[in-house]
C-alpha cells in the first residue's frame, strides 16, 4: 500500500500479533526502484539507474536476513492504524539491533501496467539483517510483515530423515577410519574421454560425488562405503552424451574400471551438424505449424542462472539481461549452472540449420540471473524489471521452501500488469513448489515418453511397462498442476557450444513458454485485437493454453489438463498425425 495512506510513529514490535493477511488483489507496480540505506550514494537518474543489489548482512551467530514491510491498509486488524514505509524504514535505521541492508521501492513512472492500475499490491520492502529474536518480536506487531529472505533454489529439497527421498542421517552413518578411494574412467561410445562429467555413486551411506578430469578419470572418496557396498552409479556428461545409470563397474584385467556413455550422434544421425527436431516439438505438434510462426515482437524473461551467450545457437538470440545475484552487471551472459542455457535453447535457439531451433526463435529473450546465490529480495527486484520493461512472458525457473506473502503480492502485481507467469511445478515427486502454487501463475509438470532415451538412461529404470507418454517420475503428484509438457530426455543447448539431454519440470515449462509466445504473436484474437496489459490479458492466454490440451489416458492429477497442442491453441488448421512413438511401440529417439 502506498505511503500516501498515512501512518503513525508507533515503534514496530510494540503491538500484538496480527492475523495472517490474505493475498491482496491490487494492481501492478510501475518500474522498480531500490533505495540505498542511510549513508549510501543516492544513485543515478531513473533513466540510467539499474536495480541496486542488497548485500549480505549479519553480525554473527543468530543473525539472519529478513524482509520487513508495512502491512497494507486493507489487511490490518480493526482499529490498528497503518504505518508509512518511510517511517518504518527510519525506525529500522535507528534500531541498534538491526542493520538496514537495502530498500526495495516500486516505482510507478514507467510501464504500461501503471496505466491500468497505479497502486501496487506489494508495499515497499526493507532488507534487514538482525537476530532471530528481534525478527520475532518485530513480527508480533500487526502493522508490519516480517519474512525470512529465503534463498532461491531450483526445487525444494526434503530435509534429512523420513520423507519421499531416503537419506541417511549423518549422525547414524558408520564411517571408516581410513576412507577408501574408488577410481573409474568415463568414456564415450565414440572412443573419447568424457571430461567434466558429474558422477554420483549411491551406497549404504548415501551419495558420493565427483567430476571427471580432462582424461575422463574421477576418484571418489568413500567415507562410509567400500566399492563392494556401492549400489548404483549415475553419470551426467556436460554435453554430447546421454546420461547413464549403471551398476558398479569392476576393474578389468588391467586394473581400470570404465563406464561408457552413449554419444548423442549415435542416436541422432549427423547431429549436431544436421538439425534435430526433438520429441517434445513433435509431441506438441509444433512441427505442424507454419515456419513463419516465430514469436516475433514478444518479450520473454527467463528468471534462472543467466544464459551462455557464447553458444552458437544463442549468441544472436539473447541481447538483454541483468544479474541480480550481486555480481557486476553484465555477467548475465555467464551461466554457472547451465540450467538457464538449457531453457533458453528450448525457447529461443536460432534457426541456423544446425543443432536445435527454439520454439519462439524470433522472440526477444531477457536473461535475468538469480542463480547461484539469489534470495527472495532478488526475486522481488527482478519482478520490478518485468513490469518496467513491459515483459510479456516470464518463466520463473525457481523455488523457495516456505510460502512468502511478499513474493505473492509482488507476483500479483506482475499478473495485474498483464505479464504471463509460467513456473515449473517442481521436481519433488510430491507437492508443488512455490511460486507454482500461486494464483495467476501457470504451473507446468513434466512429461516423459518411452523410446526417447537409451536403455541405460536413469529414466529407463523407472519407466512404465507400457509404451507411450507418462508423467515423469520426478514431476509433482499435485494437485495444482495446470498442464504438462515434455520434460525428460530433451535435447537442448549446453554450456560451451554443445548439446545435452536434460530433464526437469523447468524444461517442460520452457516448452510452454515458447508456445505462449507464439500465441501472443500469432493468435488471431490476441494479434488483431488490442488488449490492454491487465490480468485479463494473461488469464485469456492461460485459458487458450488449457483448453488446447490433449488429455493423457487415465485420471492422473500429475498431468493437469494434459499436453498443450500448438495448432489447436493457435486456432490454425493442421493435419492430425498419430503419435510417432505410440504408433510403433518404441521408436528410435528423434524419429
Amino acid at each position: 500500500m502506498s505511503e500516501q495512506q498515512g501512518g503513525n510513529n508507533v515503534k514496530p514490535g510494540n503491538g500484538g500479533r496480527g492475523a495472517k493477511g490474505a493475498r491482496a488483489q491490487a494492481a501492478a507496480a510501475e518500474p522498480g526502484q531500490q533505495q540505498p540505506a542511510a549513508g549510501a550514494p543516492a544513485g543515478e537518474s531513473e533513466q540510467q539507474q539499474e536495480p541496486a543489489q542488497p548485500q549480505p548482512g549479519g553480525r554473527g551467530a543468530g543473525w539472519g536476513r529478513y524482509l520487513v514491510a508495512p502491512r497494507p491498509l486493507g489487511l490490518l486488524p480493526g482499529g490498528v492504524p497503518p504505518i508509512e514505509a518511510s517511517a518504518l524504514f527510519a525506525l529500522l535505521e535507528e534500531d541498534p539491533d538491526a542493520e538496514l541492508v537495502a530498500q526495495l521501492r516500486p516505482s510507478r513512472s514507467r510501464g504500461l501496467g501503471a496505466i491500468a492500475a497505479p497502486h501496487p499490491a506489494c508495499p515497499p520492502v526493507a532488507v534487514v539483517a538482525m537476530p532471530g529474536e528481534r525478527a520475532r518480536a518485530l513480527a508480533a506487531n500487526p502493522q508490519v510483515v516480517v519474512e525470512a529472505d529465503q534463498p532461491l533454489s531450483y526445487t525444494v529439497i526434503p530435509p534429512v530423515g523420513p520423507g519421499p527421498v531416503r537419506v541417511i542421517d549423518p549422525m547414524l552413518a558408520v564411517t571408516l577410519q581410513e576412507p577408501q578411494q574408488f577410481t573409474l574412467r568415463v568414456m564415450g561410445s565414440d572412443g573419447d574421454e568424457v571430461a567434466g562429467a558429474h558422477v554420483w555413486a549411491i551406497g549404504t551411506g548415501g551419495l558420493v560425488h565427483g567430476v571427471t578430469g580432462r582424461d575422463g578419470w574421477v576418484s571418489l572418496t568413500l567415507a562410509t562405503d567400500t566399492p563392494e557396498t556401492l549400489q548404483a552409479l549415475y553419470v551426467r556428461p556436460p554435453s554430447g552424451y546421454w546420461p547413464a545409470r549403471t551398476s558398479i563397474p569392476r576393474p578389468a584385467a588391467g586394473g581400470e574400471a570404465v563406464v561408457q556413455v552413449q554419444a548423442l550422434s549415435d542416436t541422432f544421425e549427423g547431429f549436431p551438424g544436421r538439425a534435430l527436431t526433438g520429441w517434445g516439438v513433435q509431441a506438441m505438434r509444433l512441427d505442424q505449424i507454419l515456419p513463419t510462426y516465430r514469436g516475433h515482437g514478444i518479450k520473454i524473461a527467463l528468471l534462472d542462472s543467466g544464459v551462455d551467450t557464447g553458444h552458437p545457437d544463442l549468441k544472436d538470440a539473447v541481447h538483454h539481461g541483468y544479474d541480480f545475484t550481486g555480481a557486476a552487471n553484465g555477467t548475465w551472459g555467464v551461466d554457472l549452472t547451465g540450467h538457464g542455457t538449457w531453457c533458453a535453447g528450448i525457447i529461443a535457439a536460432a534457426d541456423n540449420r544446425t543443432g536445435i531451433t527454439g520454439i519462439a526463435a524470433e522472440a526477444e529473450l531477457h536473461a535475468l540471473k538469480l542463480f547461484p546465490g539469489g534470495h527472495l529480495s532478488d526475486l522481488i527486484t527482478a519482478v520490478d524489471y518485468l513490469i518496467t520493461r513491459d515483459i510479456d512472458i516470464a518463466q520463473l525457473s525457481l523455488a523457495y521452501p516456505a510460502p512468502s506473502q511478499l513474493a505473492a503480492w509482488k507476483l500479483a502485481d506482475a499478473h495485474t500488469a498483464g505479464i504471463t507467469l509460467i513456473a515449473p511445478a517442481g521436481d519433488t515427486a510430491g507437492p508443488l513448489t512455490h511460486p507454482a502454487t500461486l494464483p495467476g501463475v501457470l504451473s507446468v509438470g513434466a512429461l516423459a515418453h518411452t523410446g526417447t532415451y537409451p536403455p541405460n538412461s536413469p529414466l529407463a529404470a523407472v519407466q512404465p511397462p507400457w509404451p507411450g507418454p507418462y508423467p515423469a517420475p520426478f514431476t509433482p503428484t499435485g494437485p495444482g498442476v495446470d498442464l504438462i509438457a515434455p520434460g525428460a530426455a530433451v535435447i537442448t543447448t549446453a554450456l560451451g557450444d554443445g548439446y545435452a539431454a536434460v530433464d526437469g519440470s523447468a524444461i517442460a515449462a520452457a516448452h510452454v513458454t515458447g508456445v505462449a509466445a507464439l500465441l501472443l504473436a500469432h493468435h488471431d484474437h490476441l494479434r488483431t485485437q488490442v488488449m490492454p496489459r491487465t490480468a485479463t490479458r494473461a488469464d485469456h492466454l492461460y485459458e487458450l493454453l488449457r483448453t488446447a490440451c490433449r488429455p493423457l489416458p487415465g485420471a492422473d492429477p500429475r498431468t493437469g489438463a494434459g499436453i498443450a497442442d500448438a495448432p489447436t491453441a493457435l486456432g490454425i488448421p493442421s493435419s492430425w498425425q498419430a503419435d510417432p512413438y505410440t504408433a510403433s511401440g518404441r521408436a528410435r529417439p528423434g524419429a
